[in-house]
């Protein structure tokens, strides 16, 4: 609950102006407190049939009779569930501004993100990989490491028409490498806003949310994420720094 102004000044015009910030902020309070319940039901409502549908698709995965095909199928279905639930996840700690606590291994999480990413790339010639320390943990949820992560290399694949996309793990560090567009210094500078589409956007699909999602979690983490030009070829460079 705020503190309140008003008990600590005669009943003049300070007064007045004192009771009428303790009604503003009172107001806020309770405005805040409903959001953050409201987003707290919709996320449980939300879990639930993402639960099932995660529950169905590993039983029908588990039967000898589903065909390669339909085993791929299911298996972006789990995925796109999955991820559903991270970002779930993820904006609501986003909401209630609070840090989960995991431990997560940054170069398997990144495997399994590229593996999503390989299966929607519907036919482009561009090769996914990643490279580096397979030791490396970072203190943080899987989910939130999953949606900033998946956003960069999410990114970095639909501007990539041909070529390549390179993960590099550090101890301490992700770097997304491709082969894309690349980007001015201008666009940069507004990558990370809600609703900025780069000039090189033509094409794509998107509202301009998912970077803005990846800014508003490493601000809340204390980690540092920027996109950059690449300094030695066609492309551009996203750096998350833990």
């Amino acid at each position: 609950e705020p503190a309140m102004l008003a008990p600590h000044f005669l009943d003049d015009e300070v007064g007045q102006l004192a009771a009428a910030l303790d009604a503003y902020a009172e107001r806020l309070t309770h405005l805040v407190r409903r959001d953050r319940e409201f987003n707290a039901d919709v996320s449980h409502e939300l879990r639930t049939p993402l639960a099932v549908i995660h529950g169905a698709t590993e039983l029908m995965l588990a039967s000898p009779d589903v065909s390669e095909k339909m085993r791929q199928r299911l298996q972006r279905i789990d995925r796109a569930a999955q991820q559903s639930t991270h970002l779930i996840t993820a904006l609501l700690m986003l909401s209630r501004n609070e840090r989960g606590t995991g431990d997560t291994n940054l170069l398997q999480l990144v495997n399994q993100l590229l593996e999503s990413n390989r299966a929607q790339l519907s036919g482009k010639p561009v090769r996914l990989r990643a490279e580096g320390d397979a030791t490396a943990k970072i203190a943080a949820p899987e989910a939130i490491l999953s949606v900033t992560i998946g956003n960069l290399i999410g990114n970095a694949c639909k501007y990539t028409a041909e070529g390549e996309v390179l993960v590099q793990v550090g101890h301490d560090s992700v770097r997304v490498v491709d082969s894309g567009p690349g980007i001015s210094a201008e666009d940069a500078a507004h990558l990370f806003e809600r609703g900025f589409r780069g000039t090189t956007s033509a094409g794509t699909k998107g509202a301009g949310i998912g970077l803005s999602i990846v800014g508003r979690l490493c601000e809340l983490y204390g980690w540092k994420v920027n996109i950059a030009p690449r300094p030695d070829a066609r492309g551009a460079v996203a750096s998350l720094s833990f």
